[in-house]
């Protein structure tokens, strides 16, 4: 993988060392307790500093090629690559023996400590693509064990969600959402240095596999060890992962323990993800082979069992303890197509990556289970266990040659949202999607409507007739009948008829409403509609506001003023009022919206006007402009 910024990293002063990269916005880096660090380190083997190593030293280094069992390989030193940033420094070194002058430095190898003079020097970090010979980065020791005198911690989330509300409602989540959070995996390096670190999954299609090799290089092929295969416990030179996925499918990132004393754990020699405190589940492993290749060798390993956590992912390594936890969210995905298929995993609860750990294993499990490509649909439900806050269920439906990946993408920026929002913490306690599979789209274009009547009273009921057509079908009719309101004031009505998703984006249109709390956040997430879902509105000209979230329609002149006059920036004039929404369940999805116009006529005025104000803009039964309508009367619209 050929990222930016690893070809240093080392010893150097504790601060600058150990500092996070900004993208991860740690405010100050905390001081390491030397008291409580002499006392890990009392029975810890012995290190030579950066500063004793000479250019033509020799020594060994350890890591496991097949199985379990460290062996070693020889090492001579090149030299020390000095303040490649200020006070950093790497060593330089030769790898031989093993078959390493073939395969070059291996995926896989970081953190494979090494030992000159006897001592313990550092960790393998990286190399660089293309070697004629095996040339490692070594990070040194010294500020590795630094590490271990920092307190753990949350991780803190300071990005924002790339995803907002109103695009949630109007359907606008971004087309490359999946890939952007894949990017974030990415592990920060310099110089074009290669980190020698090696990401695995299992049950992966080629689809979801692709996509991580885009943005992570080369993804090994990776399962789970039997009982007794991996190993049961983690020494230096011994295969060790950080796990994202654990369960039917799985994905996590390979390397090497570095160092152990007492519960520590020192491991990959470089950042893990970069984002400083984390918590994130570390297991044992087993090897099953070196793979050799002129681009890029790798080790091809399998998952054993969660023994601790990793707590630290700092510029200079990882950090973890034995028998720390680090909490899991559990998941079930069904997949119902031709066969029935159920995966249970448990994801990592990283809330930075939480959404794309969803996603991908939906998509993931779709191509496991039979295919995610192709003219299909794709029926979703989505339960997610909200703590504190009950739960919230997403029903949506997918028509297209890319309905697998939209289907993950949908809930992916939905927990996006949820975990990331700007308002208020909100912890998932669990995931359970149910995914029904159709060999062909179904929707029906929605491609025009009609009124029995155009000319109407309030309180009527109006009949309206829609034409639509499915794919590859006849085009067909469908019948439904609104009963208007009792107190529509007299002028034009508009009825706004198409599928929920598309409704849900015409009402955000209207009566935008950004939420400003948790509990409204919530409420308009469980007011979204399916495209299973025959939506209409009923919209006339009417003032209001929207204001700290809530819509306030059909206000009088006097108390916009008031808002006016407050100069309340939260406040959002409208210009219609939305004065009802029917829903009727249909057996296909729909697609398209469409507005019918009617004329609204009254035997007497409406109560304000009773009171003297002013009627509303076209009460004359004069044309008034609906804000934003769709599309023109009976045609069909896209929102």
């Amino acid at each position: 993988m050929k990222h930016s910024w690893i070809h240093v990293a080392a010893a150097l002063s504790a601060l600058l060392v150990l500092a996070l990269p900004a993208a991860a916005g740690e405010a100050q880096m905390p001081t390491p307790d030397s008291g409580a660090t002499d006392a890990l380190f009392r029975d810890a083997q012995p290190i030579i500093s950066v500063s004793e190593v000479r250019r033509g030293q020799t020594g060994y280094g350890l890591t496991v090629f097949a199985g379990t069992e460290p062996e070693r390989f020889d090492v001579e030193v090149i030299g020390v690559i000095r303040n490649m940033n200020p006070d950093v420094s790497f060593i330089l070194a030769r790898l031989t023996g093993k078959g390493l002058e073939r395969s070059g430095v291996a995926r896989g190898m970081s953190g494979s400590p090494v030992y000159i003079d006897g001592k313990l020097a550092g960790a393998v970090a990286f190399s660089w693509p293309f070697p004629n010979e095996a040339v490692a980065g070594i990070t040194p020791i010294e500020v590795m064990r630094q590490l271990s005198g920092l307190k753990p911690a949350p991780p803190a989330v300071t990005t924002p969600p790339p995803v907002k509300m109103a695009d949630l409602l109007a359907g606008r989540q971004p087309k490359d959402l999946l890939e952007r959070q894949l990017g974030g995996l990415q592990s920060r390096f310099l110089n074009g240095a290669t980190p020698s670190l090696q990401w695995a999954a299992s049950g992966f299609g080629e689809r979801s596999q692709g996509l991580l090799r885009q943005f992570l290089g080369n993804v090994a092929p990776s399962g789970k060890a039997l009982p007794g295969d991996a190993a049961e416990d983690l020494v230096p030179g011994g295969a060790v992962a950080a796990v994202l996925v654990d369960g039917d499918l799985s994905m996590a990132a390979y390397g090497t323990v570095t160092d152990r004393y007492g519960d520590q754990v020192l491991a990959f020699g470089h950042p893990f993800l970069g984002f400083g405190p984390i918590r994130v589940p570390m297991a044992t492993a087993e090897v099953v082979t070196l793979f050799s290749s002129q681009a890029d060798s790798f080790k091809i390993s399998n998952a054993g069992r969660i023994i601790g956590a990793f707590e630290q992912d700092r510029l200079a390594g990882i950090q973890g303890r034995i028998g720390a936890e680090a909490p899991m969210v559990p998941m079930v995905l069904r997949v119902k197509g031709e066969t029935v298929h159920e995966y249970n995993v448990r994801l990592a609860d990283f809330p930075e990556f939480m959404p794309l750990l969803v996603g991908s294993t939906v998509l993931a499990g779709l191509e496991a289970a039979s295919y995610s490509q192709g003219a299909q649909g794709i029926d979703l439900v989505a339960r997610l266990k909200l703590r504190e806050h009950g739960d919230l269920e997403i029903r949506q439906s997918f028509d297209s040659d890319n309905a697998g990946t939209e289907a993950a993408v949908h809930v992916l920026g939905i927990v996006d949202y949820l975990v990331r929002n700007p308002l208020e913490q909100v912890d998932l306690e669990g995931v359970e999607i149910d995914v029904e599979q159709s060999r062909k789209p179904r929707a029906a274009d929605l491609v025009g409507a009609h009124a029995d009547r155009t000319v109407v009273r309030p309180g009527e009921r109006v009949h309206l007739n829609l034409d639509l057509v499915p794919y590859r079908g006849e085009r067909f009719r469908h019948s439904v009948t609104v009963d208007l309101p009792e107190d529509l004031p007299a002028g034009r009505y508009s009825l706004l008829v198409g599928d929920g998703a598309s409704a849900d984006a015409a009402r955000l249109s209207l009566e935008p409403a950004e939420p400003v709390s948790i509990h409204q956040a919530l409420e308009r997430l469980r007011s979204f509609h399916s495209r299973r879902d025959l939506v209409v509105l009923g919209v006339y000209a009417g003032a209001g506001l929207s204001v700290g979230g809530e819509v306030m329609p059909r206000l009088p002149g006097s108390v916009r003023s008031i808002w006016s006059a407050a100069g309340s920036g939260s406040a959002v004039p409208l210009r219609t009022t939305i004065a009802q929404e029917e829903r009727e369940s249909l057996n296909v999805p729909v697609s398209g919206i469409v507005r019918i116009d009617l004329e609204v006529r009254r035997r007497e005025p409406v109560e304000g006007e009773k009171a003297g104000q002013p009627a509303r803009p076209g009460s004359s039964g004069g044309a008034a402009e609906t804000a934003k309508a769709p599309a023109a009367s009976g045609e069909k619209g896209r929102s």
